[in-house]
């Protein structure tokens, strides 16, 4: 059998009962249907919930209220001191009860046994293998006034090399004196 070159001639006959502008405007919807069905799923009720949500946008007033028990990420407790020396002055509103020393060492686990190690003595993880912090048990510390070392653990930099980061956007005011209590009254102790 031979094979044809010519066209199906049932093909040819219907597209000959088409004009070919009805075959471009079918072609034209087609195509305007398959992209607008997707688009239209934007457009339904639940693409705007994150656009209306309540929010403070920008440029909008009244501010809400920060939850109670944040740290804010700015300014300081006290405005006016500026040094370590300066610091000296603070009296430690927290006396060093059972409660505040146990806080205390709940923190310093947290936040300083990596550096300053479990006793103090500047041998934790991160003070082996890169710097070697101050040892919490000397005679310096012992000597240093309770908001001295407040205003090291907010600020930072106690020591020759001042490498200690402050801890003052992570840590309550409140629980910075726990931790003076357990350093001052535990840890020089312990020794």
């Amino acid at each position: 059998m031979k094979t044809s070159s010519r066209k199906n001639p049932n093909v040819a006959c219907f597209n000959a009962r088409l004009p070919r502008f009805a075959r471009k405007v079918g072609t034209c919807l087609a195509v305007v249907f398959a992209v607008s069905v997707p688009a239209t799923a934007f457009a339904m009720p639940w693409s705007w919930d994150m656009h209306d949500q309540i929010s403070v946008k920008a440029q909008e007033s009244p501010q809400i209220a920060a939850p109670a028990g944040t740290v804010p990420s700015e300014g300081h407790p006290f405005f006016s001191v500026k040094t370590k020396e300066e610091a000296g002055n603070l009296p430690n509103p927290m006396f060093p009860t059972d409660g505040s020393l146990e806080r205390g060492k709940v923190l310093y686990n947290i936040y300083c046994t990596v550096c300053h190690g479990e006793a103090g003595r500047g041998d934790g993880k991160v003070g082996k293998k890169y710097m070697s912090p101050t040892n919490l048990t000397s005679d310096y510390i012992k000597k240093l006034p309770d908001g001295s070392i407040y205003f090291v653990i907010t600020r930072g930099g106690l020591g020759k090399d001042d490498k200690m980061p402050g801890h003052g956007d992570a840590i309550l005011p409140e629980d910075r004196w726990h931790i003076v209590n357990y350093i001052k009254n535990v840890l020089f102790w312990q020794q």
